[in-house]
């Protein structure tokens, strides 16, 4: 410390301001803030020179927000940007990093670049992340993709265990140059000083200037004795904070405080600049950043509970995430090369909607109640942007194909495969029957019901035998094409049916629907007993309270109790789950269940589990426990078995009445030997220790055994494994360090705490939840290409079309060429594709995968048409150095290191008919 006293630094004071665009107040009030900081920032840089730069947070979406009032001060602010004075992005927005998906993250950065181009400037090239509440373990190669080489940072780490400067590295070993903020107060330690020189009255105080160059020297001796480079940083970016007008003032002040310090004003590419050349040295850290917070500070929480808080909001974000990536986006890229002119600007405004939506704060569910209704509203509208983007670009696909359907009151169902593997399996959708189909069949002779008889072919004219699931009459609809003036389909009969169909990868087939004047049953069962059934892979029986008997047929290995669920108070709010000290935690282990047989037959069997927990009414805040009167909680849950299958699938309603309680649903392993469990991540599997740090029992924070994923978690260890699969809305979770390994799933968190105010009513998610999951077992460790390309599957669901009466819209299938096509297909099965999109210019496609394990491993892609020309992109989708892919006609050869995400553009030529 002596030596460092003595020494010489450089200090780069940063002026700044961090805008949560929404949070305690909704965005239109926020905006008006902003509008008043930026007319004042005009005004303050434009007539003072001495104050050079300004830091907009690091991200582009407030260039809009203000410009839509201020049109007329468009080209002052242009002027001050290119000028290198206001410095904006790389984000669109800043996000949360754990609740958006992998592509989400990226397109955030997309956005952000492209917003920046827009105004003819250059996005910062710093990754400014000031307050995300921790940092996945890929983020440095996702830097590193957009050229962003250097990363400031504060949560996730503590200064006991995280140098000042260090070199954090991503699985496949790419690195980011990262500063860590101040535990105390972040991105805003300069502010202690402005609240005393800009007090009232300070300027007739005569103590004021002494006062604040006494803060100043504490702070910047706290920075020289925490650093471990001659550089600092004094960062005065605090929440919606106007600047400090006199920079020249306080850089004057900091150079008196501290004598050895030469001080400037100055940007954030400026102090990594000089940082990097003074580092030497600096210690690396490798993986995700999630360590909870050990001292007693303002700032530097972890914050780790947001993924669990207002699961409905988080539903709807995937909802949409699945339908840009998996179908919207690939369907325009693929009909655009086939000369559809689908308008990807659509593509563009949806995302936007998105994206805007993925700030921490907003994503997080933990702002007021209007903030997340207005979130709402904008997956409402980018859904409809997308499905309509899908509808058209199915359309233009299949309309060149020709109708199976020869005869009156025949049509054809195509069915879409999202996942780029051949799938044959047996899959659930919806046929649409006019109401005047002409065949039917009755059990009895009397006034049973009509059941509509038919029966499915093949495009090879193979009989494609099917199960009735159900039957819903009367259903009418508009077209989910649209189509100019008011257009509809006839009324029509839904039936949902089940069987055994091949899935084109990343394509479609077909099946002939004919009217059969014969009844037309199926006579076996998956079914082995009242509450049993079984098929090649796995046996199923139901237990009288309720939880599931798993068997994995091909170890032998028996899963018990899966499907129990844990109910505890919650007393916190959208950022930290807290429980009261005199606590109840019921558990559903104990309470009768009303089974029932929903589905029976051969290719699906499906049993309703409906089990009633009686739990608190609420939190008594007066006594400070649960609550005496009590209310049913209802759980039910569907519990489906599929022949051919190698996971169980489950659909789980909640009817919440309760308030101020967490409910969790618990999967028992009885791994007891496992020491860690994966779990997904943007482009990674990351392995957590299942054990908690005991150190942390007496931090700010202790390690919780719940955290965050993206859609999957799997523990395993010899003969035994055991992944959950999530279809949406589902990312917390973990493994109890208990001796049956349980495995967690936070279902909800009804709260009433929000941002500022105790009478948030939306926090409680009152009424019914949906979600749907699949149980995996495996032989101890975890198929990881199979289990990631399983989750897309579930996650996408299938896309189905008709032609005739009940066409819903869509043009004809009037063309000659055969109504089953794959565009794209992963040979090899080797890597996971997370996305095939429209280029960002230059009509090109793109195709980015990642490589899940530890080994390198090459893939073929094989394409519908010849590919003219294959390169190698960074995730900006600028050109990258290095060899190019090998191509071989329609298929292109990738070699993918551990860990690595792999982004190609193609062009291509004519497909040979």
């Amino acid at each position: 410390m002596g030596k460092k006293k003595t020494a010489k630094f450089s200090a780069h004071y940063i002026s700044g301001t961090h805008w949560d665009r929404e949070w305690y107040r909704p965005a239109e009030e926020f905006r008006m803030l902003l509008v008043e900081l930026i007319d004042g920032l005009l005004d303050l840089m434009e007539n003072n020179t001495d104050f050079k730069y300004f830091h907009l947070d690091g991200q582009t979406c407030v260039l809009s927000d203000y410009v839509e009032v201020r049109p007329e001060n468009r080209e002052r602010l242009s002027k001050l940007m290119s000028e290198g004075r206001v410095l904006v992005g790389p984000w669109y927005t800043m996000p949360d990093l754990f609740c958006p998906g992998d592509e989400a993250l990226v397109r955030n950065l997309l956005m952000g670049h492209h917003i920046c181009r827009e105004w003819n400037v250059k996005a910062m090239p710093v990754a400014y992340t000031c307050d995300m509440f921790g940092h996945p373990s890929q983020m440095p190669q996702i830097y590193n993709g957009f050229d962003l080489h250097d990363c400031v940072l504060g949560r996730g780490t503590n200064e006991d265990t995280t140098a000042t400067f260090f070199n954090w590295e991503s699985p496949d070993g790419s690195r980011v140059f990262t500063f860590k903020l101040e535990d105390l107060a972040g991105y805003a330690s300069f502010v202690g000083a402005r609240r005393i020189l800009e007090a009232p009255g300070a300027d007739e105080d005569p103590e004021a200037e002494a006062k604040g160059k006494e803060w100043l020297k504490r702070l910047i001796d706290s920075e020289i004795d925490r650093t471990n480079v001659p550089v600092l940083c004094l960062i005065d970016a605090l929440d919606h904070m106007l600047p400090a007008t006199d920079a020249a003032r306080y850089v004057r002040l900091v150079k008196e405080a501290c004598p050895q310090v030469s001080p400037l004003h100055s940007t954030l590419p400026k102090f990594f600049a000089e940082a990097r050349k003074k580092s030497g040295n600096v210690p690396s850290r490798r993986g995700e950043l999630r360590e909870p917070s050990k001292r007693r500070d303002h700032y530097n929480w972890l914050i780790p509970n947001c993924v669990s808080s207002r699961v409905r909001m988080k539903q709807a974000n995937d909802v949409c995430q699945t339908l840009l990536e998996k179908w919207a986006e690939p369907l325009a890229a693929i009909a655009n090369q086939e000369g559809a002119n689908v308008n990807e600007r659509y593509l563009r405004m949806a995302w936007k909607h998105v994206l805007i939506s993925h700030a921490h704060d907003s994503i997080g569910g933990c702002s007021i109640d209007q903030v997340h209704r207005d979130m709402m509203y904008r997956y409402d509208q980018a859904q409809i942007l997308a499905e309509q983007t899908q509808s058209r670009s199915f359309g233009a696909l299949t309309a060149d194909c020709r109708d199976l359907a020869k005869e009156k009151d025949e049509f054809t169902v195509t069915i879409a495969n999202p996942v780029p593997l051949r799938r044959n399996e047996v899959v659930v959708f919806d046929i649409h029957f006019p109401k005047d189909f002409p065949t039917v069949f009755r059990e009895d002779f009397g006034g049973g019901q009509n059941i509509l008889s038919f029966t499915m072919e093949d495009a090879n004219g193979r009989e494609a035998p099917y199960q009735r699931l159900a039957a819903v009459p009367h259903e009418k609809e508009r077209s989910r094409y649209a189509l100019h003036a008011f257009a509809a389909d006839l009324e029509y009969n839904r039936y949902t049916v089940a069987g055994e169909v091949d899935l084109p990868p990343l394509g479609f087939t077909s099946l002939l629907v004919k009217p059969c004047k014969t009844a037309i049953r199926r006579m076996t069962s998956l079914r082995t007993g009242p509450a049993t059934a079984e098929n090649e892979h796995l046996a199923l029986e139901i237990s009288p309270n309720g939880t599931v008997i798993l068997t994995d047929k091909a170890t032998g290995e028996v899963y018990r109790e899966l499907l129990m669920f844990e109910d505890r108070s919650e007393i916190g709010d959208g950022w930290f789950h807290n429980h009261t000290v005199t606590d109840e935690v019921a558990l559903s282990t104990a309470c009768g269940a009303q089974v029932s047989v929903v589905h029976d037959g051969p290719e699906v069997v499906t049993f309703r589990i409906m089990v009633t927990m009686n739990v608190p009414e609420r939190y008594d805040w007066e006594k400070e426990r649960r609550s005496d009167r009590r209310v049913d909680l209802r759980i039910t849950s569907y519990v489906t078995l599929r022949r051919g299958a190698t996971m169980l699938d489950v659909e789980t309603r909640v009817d919440n009445n309760a308030e101020d309680h967490r409910l969790r649903l618990l999967l028992p392993t009885d791994i007891p030997e496992a020491k860690t469990y994966l779990a997904h991540h943007p482009y990674d599997l990351v392995e957590r220790s299942i054990a908690l740090d005991r150190e942390t029992a007496t931090w700010q924070e202790a390690e919780l055994a719940e955290k965050p994923f993206l859609g999957l978690q799997a523990v395993g260890e010899g003969k035994r494994g055991l992944a959950f699969l999530s279809a949406g809305g589902l990312h917390e979770g973990g493994v109890a360090d208990d001796a049956r390994r349980t495995m967690l799933v936070t279902l909800l968190r009804s709260f009433r705490r929000t941002a500022a105010t105790n009478k948030g009513k939306d926090g409680q998610e009152q009424g019914r939840i949906t979600y749907r999951y699949m149980l995996m077992p495996f032989a101890g460790v975890l198929p990881r290409v199979k289990a990631l390309n399983t989750l897309a599957a579930l996650q996408a669901g299938l896309l189905t079309r008709q032609t005739g009466k009940c066409s819903s819209g869509y043009p004809p299938m009037s063309g000659k060429s055969r109504p089953v096509k794959s565009f794209v297909e992963c040979t090899k099965g080797r890597l996971v594709i997370s996305a095939i999109k429209p280029a960002e210019k230059g009509g090109s496609m793109v195709v980015r995968l990642w490589n899940p394990t530890a080994r390198r491993v090459k893939e073929t892609l094989s394409f519908w048409k010849p590919v003219r020309s294959a390169r190698m992109l960074k995730l900006s989708e600028k050109p990258k150095s290095g060899a190019r892919p090998e191509v071989r006609g329609s298929a292109v050869i990738i070699e993918a290191k551990p860990h690595e995400i792999v982004t190609i553009g193609l062009t291509f030529g004519k497909a040979q008919r």
